[in-house]
């Protein structure tokens, strides 16, 4: 950190700090590759089931995605639900477009509905299992309210 706060801003530094050391624990797993296989092995369903629903939205819209070019589209598609924006809208569907349309030749129209269909059978079930989690917990829209605008106490200002 000491390197960092000679090129750039302490606040800057610090953040980058944090960053850095987070990401390396994360990694902490690769020191016992038997923990690392077991990540690997559990991984591979779901990245599998999110290729097929992908594949299964292309089957439907009939864009000629093969199921193997659903994984250069999940590819994409974290790259457009990085773009900050809420519930990855715009992001994911543009991304999903871009890949239907440039690698696969799908027309705009079927590559754009395919993409909103793909996105709310993704999200649609998240958000309502999370409204449903939300209401067990006692949260509404007063509650959610109060609680973000209580000071997080792990923020330095």
């Amino acid at each position: 950190m000491v390197r960092l706060e000679q090129v750039l801003p302490s606040k800057l530094a610090g953040l980058l700090a944090r960053v850095a050391e987070k990401f390396a624990t994360g990694l902490g797993v690769v020191r016992r590759p038997g923990r690392l296989l077991v990540a690997l092995v559990l991984s591979l369903p779901l990245w599998l089931s999110i290729a097929m629903g992908i594949w299964t939205a292309s089957v439907a819209f009939h864009l000629a995605i093969p199921f193997t070019g659903s994984f250069l589209v999940v590819g994409l598609l974290v790259v457009g639900v990085a773009v900050p924006t809420p519930g990855a809208v715009g992001g994911f569907h543009a991304a999903f477009k871009f890949a239907a349309t440039t690698f696969f030749g799908a027309p705009d129209d079927a590559a754009v509905g395919a993409a909103i269909v793909l996105h709310a059978l993704t999200i649609g079930p998240n958000l309502l299992l999370g409204l449903f989690f939300a209401a067990q917990a006692g949260l509404n829209i007063t509650v959610m309210k109060q609680l973000a605008d209580q000071p997080d106490p792990g923020r330095t200002v």
